[in-house]
């Protein structure tokens, strides 16, 4: 039998285990977990989602899964994103089974509708634990992503700026210029990427996210190296996010958007290799950069393809009803 139990993230003797079960859950060579500071913050409940985490025991007391659930408030509110983690040694005897029915029931009980979960698989295989525990739970795939990696250090194309751009780049806070443009360029990435049938919207940001944002990275000692392309009228024509975290290797690239009357230019090319050039004192001692595209996105794919990434990971949309 599995107890599940709701975790106080604020309460070291119940955060930790929860932790421990994520991290030891994440083992895989392109598996990069989150640090433990990181998942606290973005557990959080806030004015954009309600979060929680949960633990499941065992009869003996010993911590054998762990999830969440995240619901967000702004948008997407029929939504539930769920995650479940059970090491390799306690897989198998239900107990992966136990967390997901508990974190469906309180989404169920926040009237959400379609849980969402996004399993990986390595990528010379048809899928592992993950992906064939969501589709014996009634999960059926909607998307498929495609999660690559650039080994570092890496030598770089030359950087090509089309003739009426300038990249401006910058850490820390948005100038308060760019900030409301700023804030739109990162709401529209859902309906200007491909995605799939599962009737995700935009999500919702505004100057005050953005700040919000920002002050968490501070909270989580992560650096964000950004870099927009500015149009020669003034506008914000895309951008690109390098995050670094606050230990480790790992280098992570976010979000990249170019507004769609701006494409054809190589802006994407451009603003992310501006962003590894403005970022190189950041890079050293790290090993590797690590994104994700969906697998139909050909363009975005051909741009890291031409940066020197390759393929390690897929990574499956997967929905069903509540």
């Amino acid at each position: 039998m599995t107890t599940v139990r709701v975790v106080d993230l604020a309460d070291a003797a119940s955060f930790e285990p929860f932790y421990d079960v994520y991290r030891r859950s994440s083992g895989r060579p392109f598996d990069a977990p989150w640090l433990a500071v990181e998942k606290r913050v973005n557990l959080t409940d806030d004015a954009y989602g309600t979060k929680v985490a949960v633990i499941g025991r065992d009869d003996s007391g010993l911590t054998v899964a762990a999830g969440w659930c995240v619901m967000p408030l702004s948008d997407n509110t029929a939504f539930a994103f769920v995650e479940v983690f059970v090491p390799p040694e306690h897989r198998r005897r239900g107990h992966g089974t136990q967390v997901l029915s508990h974190l469906l029931g309180i989404a169920r009980s926040h009237g959400r509708t379609t849980a969402f979960s996004m399993p990986a698989w390595a990528v010379d295989v048809e899928g592992d634990a993950g992906r064939w525990f969501a589709e014996a739970h009634g999960f059926e795939l909607d998307i498929l992503d495609a999660v690559r990696e650039l080994v570092l250090p890496a030598t770089l194309p030359p950087l090509q700026v089309a003739p009426g751009y300038a990249l401006e780049t910058w850490r820390g806070a948005c100038p308060d210029e760019w900030v409301d443009e700023y804030a739109d360029l990162r709401r529209m990435l859902t309906s200007e990427a491909p995605s799939g049938d599962a009737g995700l919207e935009d999500e919702h940001w505004d100057a005050a996210r953005v700040r919000k944002d920002e002050a968490d990275l501070v909270r989580v000692r992560r650096e964000m190296q950004v870099v927009v392309a500015r149009a020669a009228g003034g506008g914000l024509a895309g951008h690109t996010q390098l995050a670094f975290a606050g230990d480790g290797v790992e280098v992570y690239q976010w979000d990249t958007l170019v507004r769609r009357e701006h494409r054809g230019h190589g802006l994407g090319l451009a603003m992310k290799i501006r962003a590894m050039q403005a970022s190189a004192d950041l890079l050293e001692g790290r090993r590797r950069v690590t994104t994700e595209n969906a697998a139909s996105n050909q363009h975005m794919i051909a741009v890291n393809e031409r940066l020197g990434f390759r393929q390690t990971a897929w990574t499956g949309e997967y929905v069903r009803p509540i």
